[in-house]
């Protein structure tokens, strides 16, 4: 089904979005509001009704509920997206080949996801992407007062990503951030983390060396990813080719800690046996 919006300047829902069976309760339907707002930034009473099937009532109170949430504003007629929560470090910083392989490593990332679990991220240029892919998962959906996903995030803009979706549960580890990474740091966000336990822990890395490890710049953030790669039961390292055979300058754990590699370019043969060697699972996309 396709929506027809009525303002001249508001926008149809990208195709692949449009769900195949229309959301009837209210968590599915913000979840499917929300993601078509953040592409086309705005969008009518009339078009989001006939989009999902429900009566324009429903939606208009869906559209109040929203708003006092601070998740939307409402206008005559519809809503537009709040600019702040769309736009804290969610867009990708380029359309390079770099960014090109982060993206197919978060496709990679979210399918691995399993709907009830609890996962976790650190911060970094790499998880922004696999975090929004997986909260924007159509079959991932509440059930009995229970939450369609669980994620534990270490990084500010990782939470927003998150917290936009109502079937999402969102813990925020506290703490210091830091202003590059956006990730906490600190006591607070280790103390928080260690009565924490994840199903999957999604790490990324700033280096990646058979001898050093997972490195990343800041000795304070790899000490909160290592308590949380501690309080997981499967450990996903995501990576870029550029990053294989560097060392940065803190150790967050050694590659043979890691359940699975999502690894995007060209994998040497050194790094391909060794991850052999210590049974990780290696994914090439």
């Amino acid at each position: 089904m396709t929506v027809h919006n009525s303002g001249s300047d508001e926008k149809r829902a990208p195709r692949g979005e449009r769900p195949s069976t229309p959301p009837r309760d209210r968590s599915a339907r913000w979840d499917h509001v929300l993601t078509l707002l953040s592409s086309t930034k705005r969008l009518s009473v009339s078009a989001v009704a006939e989009e999902l099937g429900v009566s324009e009532s429903t939606v208009r109170r869906d559209f109040m509920e929203m708003e006092r949430a601070q998740l939307a504003r409402r206008t005559h007629g519809g809503i537009v997206a709040v600019d702040v929560a769309y736009s804290l470090a969610t867009v990708p910083r380029s359309a390079d080949e770099g960014s090109a392989q982060r993206e197919r490593v978060a496709d990679c990332a979210a399918a691995m996801v399993e709907p009830g679990q609890i996962i976790g991220f650190n911060g970094g240029r790499t998880t922004p992407s696999p975090a929004r892919r997986a909260v924007a998962r159509p079959d991932i959906d509440s059930r009995d007062g229970m939450p369609g996903l669980t994620v534990v995030c270490a990084a500010l803009n990782i939470a927003t990503e998150a917290v936009l979706r109502p079937s999402v549960r969102t813990v925020v580890l506290g703490g210091v951030a830091e202003p590059y990474s956006f990730e906490l740091t600190g006591p607070l966000a280790t103390a928080t983390m260690r009565d924490l336990w994840l199903d999957t822990m999604f790490v990324g890395t700033v280096g990646l060396d058979i001898g050093a490890g997972l490195t990343c710049n800041s000795d304070a953030e790899a000490g909160v990813t290592r308590i949380m790669i501690g309080h997981s039961r499967r450990v996903v390292g995501l990576a870029t080719a550029d990053k294989v055979g560097h060392r940065a300058l803190a150790g967050i754990c050694p590659i043979s800690v890691l359940t699975d590699l999502v690894i995007a370019g060209p994998v040497p043969e050194d790094l391909r046996a060794h991850l052999a060697e210590t049974s990780v699972r290696l994914h090439e996309v």
